[in-house]
């Protein structure tokens, strides 16, 4: 009897098992929610936002909550962020502070089980992903990508009986263009700029570069103001401005050129994009930057990079990085905003080639080096050290020892 009522037990406790099992409801999956800050404009904000829907439906077990802030406020809210628990887990920074952010700890490196280093080294543009490098290892990989390029009026170099069609080629051309497309009144005054360049370390750093000179030793230090090759560069730059082809009327802010006041530019692919809407009617060519020898056309590229925080969920925050430097992402990007791709696949990739000008703009980056000036400080410190070349008479060698000793400082300071 016992016996039998322990068959009966055991055999009541296996059915209320199976019961019980039947009726719950099978377990949620987890999800990581991805905390992403960004610096905020109209058009990038609506991208990343069909982006991050994208990532959420491939991705269901992770979330993105993003967060724009105002450009003014960026670096003001985010690296105090950075010492606390209020970081975000992804976000944007200016590509030349990765270093100082990985030395302080406040990034962490990519996690190599969901992108591994040799996959980045095969696949990416190697300037477009070196300077994310720190101790051999990637923090990020790089968005709003450019290089420098030329442009030039083609009404205007008709006039004057150039080659309207392909631009100069070469420095000496270059130079010889913007002498002739100057114009000044009887007084000498000036009525047409033939060139508006102002010392833009993203021009400045390739043409010295191509001319022989050193803009940083291999430790990254600047070394420019130490080199006699550099200097003189630097003074072949600026012979044209400072000769009397200069104003602030013509060159500020790229509008001179918008308005037909300015007949050649050099600046960053980005501007082809940005003319369709606010010079639509501009007849302009586009060619790679001017080479010295004609053919090696050197540009320089610079970015922002997409990051983690060191607290991050490291593969879910590596995982959301992968996407957004994924080609797929890339191409959408490059089709609509004409932000360079740096996934080398897309290079030849005919359909983003369509526009003329954006396919000579993605060749750009195939001979490019990493820029080195990549830091809203140390774009200040260049922008005003050029300023004073082009409008003081204080001798460049002492004006490029006083920044060279500003940037080295900047570059070595803390956060």
């Amino acid at each position: 009897m016992k016996k039998l009522l322990s068959v009966l037990l055991v055999a009541l406790m296996v059915v209320s098992l199976f019961a019980s099992g039947t009726s719950e409801a099978p377990a949620e999956p987890e999800t990581t929610t991805i905390r992403y800050w960004q610096h905020s404009s109209a058009a990038r904000d609506a991208m990343m936002e069909r982006i991050i829907a994208m990532f959420e439906e491939k991705y269901p077990q992770y979330k993105v909550e993003a967060e724009f802030i105002p450009e003014a406020d960026y670096n003001q809210k985010l690296i105090p962020a950075l010492a606390t628990d209020t970081a975000p887990d992804v976000f944007q920074i200016q590509q030349g502070m990765v270093a100082k952010l990985a030395e302080a700890c406040a990034i962490q490196p990519l996690d190599t089980s969901v992108m591994s280093p040799e996959d980045i080294a095969k696949n990416k543009v190697s300037s477009a992903v070196d300077g994310l490098k720190y101790d051999g290892e990637y923090y990020g990989m790089p968005t709003d990508t450019q290089t420098i390029i030329l442009m030039w009026n083609k009404d205007h170099a008709r006039e004057a009986g150039l080659d309207a069609e392909n631009g100069p080629q070469t420095w000496d051309e270059f130079f010889d263009w913007a002498y002739k497309l100057t114009k000044k009144d009887a007084e000498g005054n000036l009525i047409q700029a033939g060139w508006g360049g102002k010392g833009y370390w993203c021009e400045v750093m390739p043409f010295v570069i191509q001319h022989g000179g050193k803009m940083n030793d291999e430790n990254g230090n600047f070394i420019f103001a130490d080199d006699p090759v550099t200097i003189a560069a630097v003074k072949e730059y600026f012979e044209f401005a400072k000769a009397g082809n200069y104003s602030e009327k013509f060159t500020k802010n790229w509008a001179g050129f918008r308005q037909g006041l300015v007949s050649i530019m050099l600046g960053h692919p980005a501007m082809i994009g940005n003319l369709v809407t606010t010079a639509p009617n501009l007849d302009y060519g586009v060619a790679l930057i001017p080479a010295v020898d004609g053919e090696n056309h050197l540009s320089c590229v610079s970015s922002w990079a997409y990051v983690m925080s060191s607290k991050a969920p490291s593969k879910a925050a590596t995982t959301f990085i992968d996407f957004l430097a994924s080609e797929e992402v890339e191409k959408m990007w490059t089709s609509e905003t004409g932000q360079l791709p740096v996934t080398k696949s897309l290079l030849n990739d005919d359909s983003l080639k369509t526009n003329p000008k954006i396919a000579i703009a993605i060749s750009s980056i195939e001979n490019s080096v990493v820029g080195t000036l990549q830091t809203g400080a140390m774009n200040k410190i260049w922008s005003n050290g050029m300023s004073r070349i082009m409008n003081t008479d204080e001798k460049v060698e002492d004006v490029l020892r006083d920044i060279q000793n500003q940037l080295n400082e900047e570059l070595h300071s803390e956060l």
